[in-house]
């Protein structure tokens, strides 16, 4: 029996991963003009909600990991259907601290999402096979992300309201994928306990590269806060950018960060090794500091790319070098998480307030140096093989 032939409701999953993504980064991304032009919210106040999301996703997914009793297949439709309903709720109510609450819940619910999924995909599969399991993951999700800010820019354009009633139907149709699953595949009713390891590969122990790795997509995050959260409104209000224009340099990055995926998942060659994830991080301190220089649309749609690029490599590499060996795949896809918000929370938070006190530049100079440190952090690490 061929490595993953009992893992073909995998698809399932690939599926409800690319319309999550889709869904929330549509809602991510809409928010920010809607909260501007609804109730006058400044960069502090977009960083402040945008934030509250982060910190409410990260606490979730702490306090659920304990939470193993239904299988991940009710958790993921509650996740997804509980996401809709705090749409709709402040929609209905357009006040600020009604929206902001239900856009905070909007990340506790999506915390029962992710780690789930991530957990459930790598059940049974070691070394290759789980490289390119979680390629095929990365490339779904990041494949949705490439059309949110598109289509969320366009629809923003037309009416501050659509994207929202798309990203909750979506949000539907993803939930409605877990009953499917079970009738397609009798496989997706199967619990971690029941499968049998499948892969090609032997069964490795953790490896100490998951303390750097972690370290890097940290730092790719704590530059995302910024590039997701505070540049756009920078963009429209100092560079004169529209609303489409910025969610077309945000789709250029997801566009080469998919293909990226795609390429990270089937070469192997950066596995176990250190010199790699260096080199990325020097690519990133590099990049956040030209965004100092950037003044024309084509120095954004370079930079994106390029940032795309490079975040999906760090992205990749923290995934793999995070769960390989570990038999504890939730509680490790959980870590992976934790981790990535907190690099978000405070690149969102801290950036909207410098931009907002200081200037953008400022918020660029201070990602720079949170990455060096980082990078230096990574090396003594790498040093001392801390297991």
């Amino acid at each position: 029996m061929p490595p993953h032939s009992s893992h073909r409701f995998h698809s399932i999953l690939f599926l409800a991963a690319f319309c999550m993504s889709l869904a929330s980064g549509m809602e991510n991304y809409a928010l920010i003009f809607y909260v501007r032009d609804l109730f006058g919210a400044d960069k502090t106040a977009v960083g402040l909600i945008s934030a509250g999301l982060d910190l409410f996703y990260f606490v979730g997914i702490l306090a659920f990991l304990a939470w193993k009793r239904p299988h991940p297949r009710f958790i993921l439709w509650l996740a997804t259907w509980a996401m809709a309903l705090c749409i709709v709720v402040y929609l209905a109510v357009p006040d600020w601290t009604v929206t902001f609450v239900f856009h905070c819940l909007f990340g506790l619910a999506m915390a029962l999402f992710w780690p789930r999924m991530m957990g459930w995909l790598s059940w049974g599969i070691e070394g290759k096979d789980l490289g390119r399991t979680m390629g095929r993951f990365n490339f779904s999700w990041a494949f949705g992300g490439i059309l949110a800010p598109w289509l969320g820019g366009l629809l923003v354009e037309a009416d501050p309201r659509w994207p929202f009633y798309a990203a909750a139907a979506i949000l539907v149709i993803a939930g409605l994928l877990m009953p499917l699953g079970s009738r397609l595949f009798p496989e997706f009713r199967l619990r971690q306990t029941e499968e049998k390891i499948e892969s090609s590969e032997p069964i490795a122990a953790p490896t100490p590269l998951r303390y750097p790795a972690r370290l890097g997509i940290a730092g790719a995050y704590f530059l995302m806060g910024c590039l997701l959260f505070i540049f756009p409104a920078y963009a429209k209000e100092s560079l004169g950018f529209s609303e489409s224009l910025t969610g077309s340099f945000l789709l250029v990055r997801l566009a080469v960060a998919t293909v990226g995926f795609g390429i990270w998942g089937r070469w192997t060659r950066w596995h176990f090794r250190f010199s790699p994830l260096a080199v990325a991080m020097v690519l990133v301190i590099g990049l956040t500091l030209l965004f100092l220089r950037g003044t024309q649309p084509w120095h954004f749609f370079v930079l994106f790319a390029l940032v795309g690029l490079v975040f999906s490599f760090l992205y990749s590499y923290a995934l793999f070098h995070g769960v390989s060996g570990s038999r504890n795949r939730e509680r490790s896809m959980t870590i992976h998480e934790a981790v990535l918000n907190v690099g978000l929370f405070l690149g969102t938070a801290g950036g909207g307030w410098v931009s907002q006190t200081w200037s953008m530049a400022t918020a660029f100079l201070m990602v720079a140096a949170v990455v060096v440190i980082l990078l230096g952090v990574q090396v003594l690490l790498y040093r001392l093989r801390i297991l």
